[in-house]
């Protein structure tokens, strides 16, 4: 009998000290954002390469920040005056590390824009040839002074497509015209500041792979293919994209308009009229979404849930541990 008391003591003591003793505020705030940004990545990598996938993307980009902000902001309202190592935990520590994860995606916005900032200073005013392709299509555009293959867009308030001399020189005049079709079309959707605010909210949960980032950008990148190569037609847009097409890390804070891991499956839905629609398993994709949207609950809500499973947990793991000892 004092085996079992024991045991169940323990587990409820460790239960009690996670849920109402000093660090209750300090692990939801890794553990809740880590937990609804696994589920985010899982449900994002069966969602299809179409155009209308982005808005869910985006739900489960969301999803993840919200919960970081909950529990975030709860963790940060226990300022208090410090007495003892367990105020120092709860009215210092936790707070402390809740301000950084908050810095955090505030940093990564300031570098990315800086790296903006840094292409804007690098590049030079456009070509008779690139000045007068991007009047005829309304766009901002610069050029710069390298031989790499390199187009995309970038700039959160005057988006600016940015195409280098080796790009120029690859690039018929009818694959420019698709080429930088495809770059107004991200101008037209907003993009980069669509792009700068959700990759500021998966900082806000900087766990897993970021599928879901990156499930949103190849939507958007659909989007663009089609509206290219509706203007352009789908050859010349395939013949650019496969000129401009190269492996290589790029600035977090553009919009690429090529990249050799996507080339295969763009090309397809570029050429292959026939493909057989995508098929897409709603019931997974529903189940993932509404695990996110649940964990979005408050965070008091998910303590109190968490406590009652937990306490509950304990005391049949303190009796199965007392009729394992007796045996």
């Amino acid at each position: 009998m004092t085996w079992q008391i024991s045991a169940s003591q323990l587990l409820g003591g460790v239960v009690s000290q996670l849920f109402g003793g000093p660090v209750s505020n300090l692990w939801p705030i890794f553990v809740a954002p880590c937990l609804a940004a696994l589920v985010s990545d899982r449900t994002a990598r069966l969602l299809p390469r179409t155009p209308g996938a982005w808005v869910l993307a985006a739900i489960l980009i969301v999803a993840p920040a919200w919960v970081a902000q909950g529990v975030l902001n709860r963790a940060l309202s226990n300022l208090d005056v410090i007495h003892t190592w367990r105020g120092a935990i709860r009215f210092w520590i936790t707070p402390f590390a809740a301000s950084c994860l908050i810095a955090y995606p505030i940093v990564r916005a300031a570098l990315r824009q800086r790296e903006v900032a840094r292409l804007f200073r690098a590049a030079a005013p456009a070509g008779p040839r690139l000045a007068a392709a991007a009047r005829r299509l309304g766009l901002r555009a610069l050029e710069l002074p390298t031989g790499e293959r390199e187009c995309f867009v970038a700039g959160l308030f005057k988006p600016t497509v940015f195409i280098s001399s080796g790009a120029l020189a690859a690039l018929s005049d009818a694959e420019l015209e698709a080429a930088l079709r495809h770059e107004r079309a991200h101008v037209r959707g907003h993009d980069t500041a669509l792009l700068f605010v959700l990759s500021m909210l998966r900082d806000l949960a900087p766990y897993g792979k970021g599928a879901a980032l990156e499930a949103f950008k190849l939507s958007r990148e659909a989007i663009a293919d089609r509206e290219a190569a509706a203007g352009a037609g789908p050859l010349n847009l395939a013949a650019a994209l496969v000129a401009l097409a190269r492996p290589g890390a790029r600035p977090a804070a553009v919009l690429p308009m090529a990249r050799a891991d996507t080339l295969r499956w763009r090309l397809q839905a570029l050429l292959d009229t026939d493909a057989p629609p995508v098929s897409l398993s709603w019931g997974q994709v529903t189940g993932g979404l509404g695990l996110s949207l649940a964990l979005v609950a408050t965070p008091a809500l998910q303590l109190e849930l968490g406590r009652f499973v937990c306490h509950g947990c304990s005391a049949h793991a303190g009796k199965l541990l007392g009729l394992f000892v007796s045996c």
